[in-house]
């Protein structure tokens, strides 16, 4: 299926398909500063499946067959890692790997997608917020458990809306965006847990999203009940599953 250089072609079938294509939309139009290397559609004319690709893969597609048809012409010399992907297109994809990962086992991360519709916010500012700066990147990235670089969480200060909570100077709990647009990085050092930090994070960083004309979503692992009752109480409704998976 052919590259898209002309990415407002892709807009109705986005946009018909909201809030499901949130993190597509963002990185189709970088939003956040996604890095978008390529996007493929099945169909530039009328579009029922779009694949991108920045550092992995993220696909949307309104149907089995349509996402096959974008997936049937993907380059397949390199690693076919995917993210924020409708679930129930996994087994597909991994069945249709081909070249180096084919008949390699899978790992799989599947997460709850939670959207926040217009007047649902809870607010909540008991601790004073304030935004990230670069030199925090480095504890950011020491206390973080996925192994994402200070590299990495410096583009995302720099690119997108990231606030915190600090102490002596210090960030003791923190959110930032990912670059499809998606809150995220919600963090509380241990020792300040249990305190409402993570409630006031979630009310600053969604309200800067809506004040810049984004609307605010997350994915939560679906088996971190903590985070779930969270968010759930913040106002976010549950809208679909989506997961993340790649060869070992």
């Amino acid at each position: 299926m052919p590259l898209c250089h002309d990415v407002e072609l892709l807009r109705p079938f986005i946009e018909k398909n909201r809030p499901a294509t949130n993190s597509v939309a963002n990185l189709v139009y970088n939003t956040l500063g996604s890095r978008l290397r390529w996007v493929r559609a099945d169909d530039i004319r009328d579009p029922h499946a779009v694949l991108c690709r920045t550092h992995r893969f993220t696909l949307y597609a309104d149907s089995g067959p349509a996402a096959a048809r974008v997936l049937a012409e993907t380059p397949r010399n390199m690693r076919m890692v995917f993210s924020t992907t409708p679930t129930r297109f996994c087994r597909m994809i991994r069945e249709s790997w081909r070249g180096p990962d084919a008949g390699r086992r899978a790992w799989y991360n599947h997460c709850y997608f939670y959207v926040l519709k217009p007047g649902r916010l809870a607010i909540d500012r008991t601790h004073r917020a304030s935004r990230l700066r670069p030199e925090d990147a480095s504890p950011i990235a020491r206390s973080w458990p996925y192994g994402r670089s200070a590299e990495h969480i410096l583009r995302r200060i720099r690119s997108g809306p990231g606030y915190c909570i600090r102490r002596k100077g210090q960030p003791v709990a923190w959110g930032l965006t990912h670059d499809d647009g998606s809150m995220g990085f919600l963090h509380v050092l241990e020792a300040f847990r249990g305190q409402g930090m993570a409630r006031t994070l979630t009310t600053v960083l969604a309200r800067r999203l809506l004040g810049i004309g984004i609307q605010p979503f997350l994915y939560i692992v679906t088996g971190n009940s903590a985070s779930i009752r969270l968010t759930e109480s913040m106002g976010f409704t549950r809208a679909g599953r989506f997961s993340w998976f790649g060869p070992r």
